[in-house]
């Protein structure tokens, strides 16, 4: 503690020492009462699937692990800290760097860290030593990244809040940016499904996060941002994948957000991307640039949303359409280009080409994210039409993968061709309390 030069004497020494105590008190207790509403968390490895915890104290990551994390936001500067909810204590690099758990001092840099998005994940960067927790060498550690991509230094955050409410402040409004800003519980949920009759095993990798938003204009406003980013459609390795069959392979892919519970309190403000039905190879962006407004027409208040509200997909090969319409999100990712050309149904996959009739009529060639991975584009903005509304809207979150397996025959003239298809669903819920946000 730093005394003031000027105090002359006892009585002046022993006022300044009880406002200092009163100070402390109170901000002990802010900080204390700050804690008690965020949520909570387990933290998995994108590699290795491990999960963080404390193993007689030691912080470790293994499959096994069960523990749940508070993310409790530092002040204004984007940082949180990390605390165990069985234990209490902190993840920290206190002693030389090493990463370790315990009690922990208010300004303690090292018991601070960044979580930054990076391809739909979470790097945890130590703000004192600018490491990364990483499992890169089988265990638990921090460093440096020898590739900025590395999986071992990837995690996702799974909340255990079972409404998904907001919890965890990112930012107070000031006069130049009117926003409280609220980081929504996570929600992440993997589903796995094998094709009747086959060995191909498709998957979903449902990951929604966003932000509770509230307004301090004339009139206040409220706005929920939820986005898909980090979701993800796997095929599996197909069944069959030969010049004679293919599948089962992704033909459309069906993105669905929509107010269920509560829906008549908010209406969809914005959602992206837009439309695009071109199929060469590009690179789609998917942007929401926007805030809610004065009036309920759409965004206008020329404050950015924030969080993440921009990122960019390959889809080659695939047209986006985006059929959003009244309060539902409604987005449909529909194959529209093989080798062969232009697709619009299964009969379009045989190569009816010059060469391709004097080599057999063989199936053309699927765009690689018919055949692997489909990443997600689809974003929105739901506003509430009374800025004082504090009750709880439940969002139902459905993505559908429908797989088509093609497959052909020649014969002297001709060439005949079959067809099986398989359907896959995946359905979520969060639940957002309005009135968690002032």
């Amino acid at each position: 503690m730093q005394l003031i030069s000027s105090l002359s004497n006892k009585s002046q020494m022993k006022t300044y020492y009880s406002y200092t105590k009163l100070a402390c008190l109170l901000a002990l207790l802010t900080w204390m009462s700050t804690l008690a509403i965020e949520a909570q968390t387990s933290i998995t490895n994108r590699w290795t699937g491990d999960k963080i915890g404390l193993q007689n104290g030691t912080p470790y990551c293994s499959t096994a692990a069960t523990d749940s994390w508070i993310v409790e936001q530092v002040g204004d500067g984007g940082y949180v800290r990390l605390k165990n909810v069985a234990t209490g204590t902190y993840l920290h690099t206190e002693n030389g760097g090493q990463l370790g758990s315990g009690a922990i001092q208010p300004g303690w840099w090292s018991a601070m860290w960044s979580l930054v998005s990076y391809d739909g994940y979470t790097q945890i960067v130590n703000r004192w030593s600018g490491g990364y927790l990483h499992n890169q060498n089988g265990k638990l550690e921090i460093g440096p990244l020898d590739a900025p991509g590395w999986w071992s230094a990837q995690w996702s955050m799974a909340g255990k809040a079972s409404n998904n409410n907001a919890s965890n402040i990112v930012a107070d409004p000031t006069d130049a940016d009117p926003r409280k800003r609220l980081r929504l519980t996570p929600l992440s949920k993997d589903q796995t499904a094998t094709i009747q009759g086959t060995t191909q095993t498709c998957e979903f990798n449902m990951r929604v996060n966003g932000f509770l938003y509230a307004f301090t204009l004339s009139p206040s406003q409220k706005l929920v941002h939820l986005t898909t980013e980090g979701s993800i459609a796997k095929t599996g390795v197909l069944a069959s994948n030969t010049s004679d069959k293919r599948g089962f392979f992704l033909e459309k892919l069906e993105i669905t957000i929509e107010p269920t519970t509560g829906a008549e309190n908010v209406y969809r403000d914005v959602d992206a991307p837009p439309t695009d039905t071109n199929t060469g190879s590009r690179t789609i962006t998917t942007s929401i640039s926007g805030t809610g407004g004065a009036s309920k027409d759409g965004p206008s208040a020329g404050v950015e949303i924030g969080g993440s509200d921009s990122w960019s997909q390959n889809i080659n090969g695939f047209k986006y359409l985006n059929n959003s319409s009244g309060k539902k999100l409604y987005h449909v990712v529909e194959l529209a280009s093989t080798s062969s050309g232009p697709y619009t149904k299964y009969q379009d996959l045989l190569d009816m080409s010059f060469t391709g009739s004097f080599s057999g009529t063989p199936l053309g060639t699927l765009p690689d994210q018919a055949v692997n991975t489909m990443p997600f584009l689809a974003q929105g903005v739901w506003q509430t039409y009374n800025g004082d509304f504090e009750g709880k809207v439940t969002f139902k979150i459905t993505y559908k993968m429908h797989l088509r397996s093609v497959s052909k025959t020649n014969y002297f003239f001709t060439v005949d061709t079959s067809t099986t298809t398989s359907d896959m669903e995946i359905t979520d819920y969060i639940t957002v309390d309005f009135g968690s946000i002032k």
